[in-house]
């Protein structure tokens, strides 16, 4: 019983090793919202509130049953940059080139960036280790 305990704890920590391991930079960044517009170079994520509890909760509290989030320069650029193909490096480097020393240091920025996209719903990433 205890070799089979062990034996599990090994797998796990191998696991979590190989986690560790993996580098973000080469994740690949995808738009999980696809409703967006850009105007006067900014970005607008557009949300439509059309569930049943979220059209009870607009008409509860008064909002509108459509919101927009709108992106700073930066973020609309990086949020124009995702193709579903460049990597976080690849969107890192082409920040490099627009904007230069305004965004240092640019990964920690992007990889906090793109972590809160993420946390918040609007992307998701693909790793891209499998084509490495």
């Amino acid at each position: 019983m205890k070799a089979k305990k062990s034996a599990k704890k090994g797998n796990f920590a191998k696991a979590k090793k190989a986690a560790k391991q993996d580098n973000f930079l080469t994740y690949i960044p995808e738009k999980k919202c696809k409703d967006f517009e850009v105007r006067d170079g900014k970005v607008y994520l557009i949300f439509h509130h059309d569930k049943p509890i979220e059209k009870f909760a607009s008409w509860l509290v008064k909002k509108p049953r459509v919101t927009d989030v709108e992106l700073d320069e930066v973020g609309s650029y990086i949020w124009l940059s995702m193709d579903g193909r460049r990597t976080v490096y690849d969107i890192g480097q082409k920040l490099k080139k627009k904007f230069g020393d305004k965004c240092e240091p640019i990964y920690d920025r992007l990889i906090a960036y793109l972590r809160t996209m993420r946390k918040c719903g609007y992307i998701c990433f693909e790793s891209n280790q499998k084509n490495n």
